[in-house]
């Protein structure tokens, strides 16, 4: 056939124009997490045809484990005088020094962007943000969070639950349980066409073709993998324990890597000052976080010794700072009945899980502290009870006093304004002694976000190190770097994926009319071509997915573009020929390149159909 009459067939299958011929989805997003979820919440909006694609079988990533809560600036928020309220130029200064770097760039797109954002999230998927609390290294209240509990399982799940109802309109493809594993590009232009993927319950290989591809794959925090991009970058790091799920293996930033995707901040790796040790398993490499909240409350940090070390209320590298500079191996967590009640559901959960106690008093905290430094791993709640019941009287007196000299001079600090260690925010106190309950946990520093990552622009443009975009990719989340710089602000995280998943979202949004409308130009066209030529299904004539005539087999993905058969100026030149009159008339240089998109990758899919039948 000619090559007109090859593009007019393989145009139609994307017009919709009666082919068989599998559809081509607008975008394939990699990551079931809040930036994947986002972006696909924007797109699915849109109208558009998404697959979503996940590793894990079940969805939501490290997201779900988020706990303290979303940032956006909140001009109710006063400082401690009233001289003073919130800002985005004030949320963007916290951000930028908590960073180490600019107030501008992806920093101002993010503080900006917070309000928006968040009120999104309320209103489009009805996540309950009503809380709002002051953590370390911001200058006002600003981080928001369910009444319910932590924010990550809330927002995820109230997000998932409106994707998911595209799944019967016919625009959403979940995929669990597939773990992408190299992306495919055209050879001629190094345009992303689709990802090649592994089905983790079957072990079969696959392809996805899209128009477009969003990395939302996370972090390597805990990359221990022969690959690993945590030994790579921070070996000095590898010994600590994490946050992250065994899921945060870098996957795809070495994905992207791998076809020119530049990096960026690939060894500034935040340790969090505060996980839970689990009594039942002290040696466990993944611990559960202790959310940043518990001391947005007012909770403080013992050593072992009694003695608080650090204002609380640091952005997070400088308070793991005085942990590592305090010579102790782990920390208390100390809460007051009050500051328990503001936490709310999270107590609740950490009771629930045996992460926290309950104390009556420095009496029982002191003892139960000793029992600690010398408990056995995997004890029961009983025999830590009675280890504890059985410490030296002498010893336990001794640190109660010291508990007790340090919490008095954290009541003289708070009714002073200010501390010896620059904390001037003492939520809920006085601590008393006496106070009972009071809510206790053991704390350790763990591995639990990278601020590095591959390279993207201000619209989640993924981009070589010289700048340059590598058409067809994306990315939002923890698998970009440069957003957070340095050290990264609790609360900054899940708005990042919100802020930069919406943005890339609604960007692809706004290329499908266009990309439609060119498909929509030659539908028309091409049944008057298939009709000239006496092509029907009832003759045995070719299909779309029967590729050019005495064409080899077709090799792997990356060579089976029609451009590898026809190369880049038959591709756009065959393109132009099935455009209609205004279009042939100016000639093949002249073919828009949304026809040509549309072309090459109706051409892509059905010589990969072809070649796997």
């Amino acid at each position: 056939k000619s090559p007109r009459r090859c593009a007019v067939l393989f145009i139609m299958a994307e017009a919709g124009a009666g082919r068989a011929s599998s559809a081509i989805p607008d975008a394939l997003i990699l990551g079931s997490g809040c930036a994947g979820l986002c972006t696909a919440l924007r797109l699915l909006d849109a109208g558009a045809h998404v697959v979503l694609m996940d590793k894990e079988k079940r969805t939501g990533g490290n997201s779900v484990k988020a706990s303290s809560g979303i940032n956006a600036y909140n001009t109710s928020a006063a400082s401690a005088d009233g001289s003073a309220h919130d800002s985005v130029e004030a949320f963007a200064q916290d951000t930028a020094k908590s960073a180490k770097r600019n107030p501008e760039g992806l920093i101002g797109i993010l503080a900006e962007s917070s309000g928006a954002a968040i009120e999104w999230l309320k209103e489009r998927a009805a996540v309950d943000l009503s809380k709002v609390s002051q953590l370390g290294g911001h200058s006002f209240a600003r981080t928001h969070r369910p009444a319910s509990g932590p924010v990550g399982a809330e927002l995820t799940y109230s997000l998932l639950r409106e994707v998911k109802k595209f799944e019967a309109k016919g625009q959403l493809k979940l995929m669990l349980g597939c773990c992408a594993k190299r992306l495919v590009t055209e050879p001629d232009t190094g345009r992303v066409a689709g990802v090649s993927y592994v089905d983790t319950s079957t072990n079969q290989e696959g392809f996805v073709a899209a128009h477009d591809t969003v990395l939302a794959t996370g972090g390597f925090a805990n990359d221990r993998t022969n690959t690993s991009l945590l030994s790579k970058h921070r070996p000095d790091l590898v010994h600590f324990p994490t946050t992250n799920g065994p899921w945060a293996t870098g996957d795809g930033m070495k994905m992207a890597m791998a076809i020119g995707a530049g990096s960026i901040d690939m060894d500034k790796v935040q340790i969090h000052p505060t996980g839970f040790l689990d009594p039942a398993d002290l040696k466990a490499s993944a611990k559960s976080l202790c959310g940043e909240m518990m001391r947005g409350v007012g909770g403080v940090l013992l050593t072992p010794e009694g003695k608080r070390f650090v204002n609380e209320l640091l952005p997070r590298d400088q308070v793991v700072a005085a942990e590592l500079e305090s010579g102790s191996s782990e920390f208390v967590l100390l809460l007051n009945q009050p500051m328990a009640a503001e936490a709310g559901k999270h107590i609740e959960h950490y009771l629930r899980k045996d992460l926290m106690v309950t104390l009556d008093g420095t009496h029982s905290l002191a003892r139960w502290m000793l029992a600690n430094a010398e408990g056995a791993d995997g004890e029961t709640a009983e025999q830590a009870a009675a280890r504890a019941a059985a410490v030296d009287a002498g010893a336990a007196l001794a640190l109660e006093a010291t508990i007790n000299a340090t919490l008095a001079d954290y009541n003289a600090a708070a009714e002073a304004g200010v501390d010896a260690f620059g904390k001037t925010a003492f939520r809920h106190a006085p601590i008393s002694p006496e106070e009972r309950p009071l809510y206790a946990g053991r704390i350790v520093p763990v591995l639990h976000y990278t601020m590095g990552g591959i390279r993207m622009g201000a619209d989640g443009a993924v981009l070589r190190d010289d700048g340059s975009v590598i058409p067809g990719l994306h990315a939002a989340g923890e698998v970009t770097g440069g957003v957070h710089g340095n050290n990264r602000l609790g609360g900054n995280s899940l708005l990042d994926c919100t802020v930069f998943g919406s943005i890339v979202g609604n960007k692809l949004a706004a290329e499908i009319p266009r990309r439609r409308a060119a498909a929509a130009l030659v539908a028309g066209l091409g049944a008057e071509e298939e009709g000239s030529a006496g092509l029907t299904r009832n003759r045995g004539a070719t299909s779309p997915a029967s590729g050019p005539p005495h064409a080899p087999p077709l090799p792997n993905p990356p060579e089976s573009s029609y451009s590898y058969y026809c190369g880049e100026s038959q591709a756009r030149t065959s393109a132009s020929e099935a455009a209609p009159a205004p279009v042939l008339a100016a000639g093949p240089s002249h073919c828009p390149d949304a026809l040509l998109e549309i072309f090459r990758k109706s051409c892509w899919a059905a010589l990969h159909a072809h070649h796997v039948a």
